[in-house]
């Protein structure tokens, strides 16, 4: 069994007609003859947590952190992401934008962070695994409630702060976060090159690293860090995701593959549609213009399309290759 995890791909709709329009003339063949369902998943991140069966809050900072290159040793303890962002004030509205549109270099954010490790300690212990993915170790019972960052891109933050029963107070903790980043030398270099500052960080993702983690897949190809942390954590074999659904490499046992394609999260977060369609054509090509073989090599092979009112799931199996009669619809049929 193969499972193609591929977040995005059904664009919301308030995105440009372009993107609602998009023709994928390789997948919508193959959507039409597949068996077709409906799951509560809204991203990547929930319908990981489901095929996983972590239960809520996900500890998506403590996950992602065993599926980053380099994880602090030891990973124990309890997490949050702390990762940057950008808030745009606009009359009464605090919008917040992740970091696809603020390209943090790793010089920056290596110097963002010694500056707020330093104002926390020592309640937070900060870790920087890439340029726009931060973490900080706190103690359990300091962990607070937060709202994970996938469902505030693009949306006032009011009323939606972390917030906590101990003895940290979480919003406090944002706003000195905010006062020295306002004034930072990073940020003051960044807008004099016309860069939107980073001038918050979000925290989010709260929890401590799961135990006995079920394992719905003997093989994960991702570069995804939260599906690489599941994998690793559940005994998976990892691997880095391949150019080309042709190049998957088929287990020998049969084993339940999965395979995360993250291609078109970052043109959609920064607001992109001419790269979100480069993509989507380009996944059309490499990817679904091959699912006749992969049906042929895994059997079964699962479409998984998380979307903001719910995802949709399309199986595959030989018996699809009968429904040839079938006419393909536009992709915006299915979402």
């Amino acid at each position: 069994m193969l499972d193609l995890l591929i977040p995005d791909l059904l664009a919301p709709p308030d995105a440009p007609a372009a993107m609602r329009e998009v023709r994928l003339p390789h997948l919508e063949r193959w959507l039409v003859r597949a068996e077709r369902e409906r799951g509560s998943a809204r991203s990547a991140l929930e319908s990981l947590a489901s095929a996983y069966a972590l239960q809520a809050p996900v500890p998506v900072a403590a996950v992602s952190l065993a599926g980053e290159a380099q994880a602090p040793a030891p990973a124990e303890g309890a997490w949050l992401r702390a990762d940057p962002v950008h808030l745009r004030v606009d009359r009464d509205n605090v919008t917040l934008h992740d970091a696809s549109v603020l390209a943090v270099e790793p010089a920056e954010a290596r110097e963002i962070v010694a500056s707020l490790a330093a104002l926390f300690a020592p309640d937070l212990e900060f870790h920087v695994a890439a340029p726009d993915r931060w973490y900080v170790r706190v103690a359990k019972e300091e962990l607070p409630h937060t709202t994970p960052l996938d469902e505030l891109i693009g949306r006032n933050v009011f009323g939606l702060l972390p917030r906590s029963d101990g003895r940290m107070r979480w919003a406090n903790a944002l706003t000195e976060a905010q006062m020295l980043l306002s004034t930072h030398e990073v940020n003051r270099a960044r807008e004099a090159t016309g860069r939107p500052p980073i001038n918050s960080v979000w925290f989010w993702g709260e929890g401590t690293t799961p135990h006995d983690v079920t394992r719905p897949y003997a093989e994960v190809h991702a570069e995804h860090v939260f599906a690489r942390g599941l994998g690793r954590l559940s005994g998976a074999k990892l691997h880095g995701l391949p150019a080309k659904l042709a190049s998957l490499d088929v287990p020998a046992t049969g084993a339940s593959t999965l395979v995360v394609l993250p291609q078109l999260e970052q043109p959609l977060r920064r607001n992109d549609p001419e790269a979100w369609l480069a993509a989507a054509r380009r996944l059309d090509d490499e990817w679904f213009s091959h699912l006749a073989q992969a049906i042929e090599r895994f059997d079964r092979v699962r479409l998984v399309l998380p979307a903001a009112n719910g995802s949709r799931i399309a199986t595959l199996t030989p018996r699809s290759k009968l429904r040839w009669y079938r006419r393909a619809k536009p992709l915006a049929h299915h979402a």
